[in-house]
């Protein structure tokens, strides 16, 4: 009789959090990865379902240079901070963080971590410049129609030729370089303008520096 009662039971009630999508393949981090800190939930995530003295202490980072989006165990006993950078396998020796949890979308962070992804991203574009550079002297067409300088916020057909004309005089070799030679003021921010658009997704066809789709 009770096995016969337990077919009629509901499942038990999942939040928009816990059951969102299907579920994902296990994430991690390797080890060189330089990691920054966006936020941290002591508290745990606050749509997750659980009581609040059972929830997983965490925190939201971003990783470099592949621009991707994770949510990491921690330990709370730490002394981790907001915006703090280093290799995640540094942050683990220092227990500090402990292991990936998953990968996030950009709809996923918290308004700290979205007020702070914008800064933190143009400084560290400036750390990446090299490889930055690299793109604006060696970007190609990726459609008939379509060159990938186009994909960067504000760029229109008048600017990509100025770049293209420049670069073919001479390649770029700072992001000071390129403002001072073509009518681009501040290469690095549109960078970083372009990652937050990839990180958010809709919309984005071609990805050009966040590899967070290819992580799928």
């Amino acid at each position: 009789m009770e096995r016969h009662r337990d077919r009629y039971r509901r499942p038990p009630y999942k939040s928009d959090y816990q059951r969102r999508g299907p579920k994902k393949k296990k994430q991690f981090i390797k080890k060189f990865r330089e990691v920054i800190i966006l936020d941290l939930l002591l508290r745990g995530h606050p749509e997750e379902d659980k009581p609040s003295w059972s929830k997983t202490p965490i925190a939201q980072v971003i990783t470099l240079p592949d621009f991707v989006l994770y949510e990491v165990k921690i330990n709370k006993d730490s002394n981790i901070q907001v915006q703090e950078k280093n290799t995640y396998e540094e942050f683990v020796n220092q227990n500090k963080l402990r292991e990936v949890l998953k990968k996030i979308d950009y709809d996923d962070l918290t308004s700290t971590s979205k007020a702070l992804i914008q800064s933190i991203l143009e400084k560290e574009v400036l750390n990446y410049e090299e490889e930055f550079i690299k793109f604006f002297n060696n970007s190609t067409s990726i459609t008939p129609r379509m060159h990938a300088l186009k994909l960067l916020p504000g760029i229109g057909q008048k600017h990509m030729w100025d770049i293209l004309n420049a670069r073919e005089r001479q390649k770029f070799i700072t992001f000071q370089d390129i403002a001072d030679r073509t009518s681009l003021s501040n290469p690095a921010k549109l960078i970083a303008q372009r990652i937050v658009k990839e990180l958010q997704r809709e919309g984005v066809k071609y990805y050009l520096f966040s590899k967070t789709q290819k992580y799928e």
